[in-house]
């Protein structure tokens, strides 16, 4: 009978320790993709990089692919697979391998942003007009409350305001003081709705101190539709 309530209590207290690493485990493999090419090829590799992307998407270990092209040309694609086991089966799929090498047939420049997943909120469905994407760099010694303003803000604003369809933040493994956000509201007036709103306000007077340099990315009129699997 001991024994009997020994284990019992090892089995309790071993599922109280389960959910803070259960967070961090489940958190999906992100990465992002980078394109671009001289201004006479930049439709023809848009039109790849989607093509590669629908692509990408129809496989089940691939939850979303959103991004978009820049007024420069470069195209920044936020790539969310399940897991990293994904992600290496895909890079090694003969079809998908057939669509990259017309791409680099196309592009002056390809590359790859290793990044960790910090959070990913979205609604389930939706379609935004066009993708908003900043970089932002964080006081390292601040990086901890840095998060914690980020993630209520985020959570807010995506459960709240109905235009707001997803804020999706990572950060560069090499850098995690380094994040960068991907944005995506119904249209502009949602857009603008958000920031005068009161969670981004609230957020953006409790970061300036924080936020050592800022990149903001807009892209061109692109419809993102939400694939509902994150």
């Amino acid at each position: 009978m001991k024994k009997l309530f020994l284990t019992a209590l090892m089995l309790v207290l071993g599922l109280q320790a389960l959910p803070a690493d259960a967070a961090a485990v489940a958190q999906p493999f992100v990465r992002w993709a980078v394109y671009s090419s001289e201004a006479q090829n930049t439709p023809a590799l848009f039109e790849a990089v989607t093509a590669y992307n629908n692509a990408l998407q129809k496989n089940n270990g691939v939850l979303a692919v959103y991004g978009g092209e820049d007024e420069n040309g470069v195209m920044r694609y936020l790539e969310i697979y399940k897991d990293e086991t994904a992600c290496t089966a895909l890079q090694n799929d003969a079809k998908l391998q057939s669509t990259r090498a017309e791409i680099k047939k196309l592009a002056t420049k390809t590359g790859i942003l290793n990044a960790e997943a910090f959070l990913l909120q979205t609604k389930n469905s939706g379609t935004a007009d066009k993708p908003r994407m900043a970089k932002l760099v964080i006081d390292p010694a601040q990086l901890d409350e840095y998060k914690k303003v980020l993630a209520k803000e985020m959570k807010a604003s995506v459960t709240n305001e109905p235009g707001v369809l997803a804020l999706l933040a990572t950060t560069e493994t090499a850098n995690p003081n380094v994040f960068h956000l991907l944005e995506l509201y119904a249209d502009d007036e949602a857009y603008k709705a958000h920031i005068a709103g009161p969670y981004f306000q609230e957020y953006n007077k409790a970061v300036q101190n924080m936020v050592t340099d800022k990149t903001l990315i807009v892209n061109k009129l692109q419809n993102v539709t939400l694939s509902g699997r994150i």
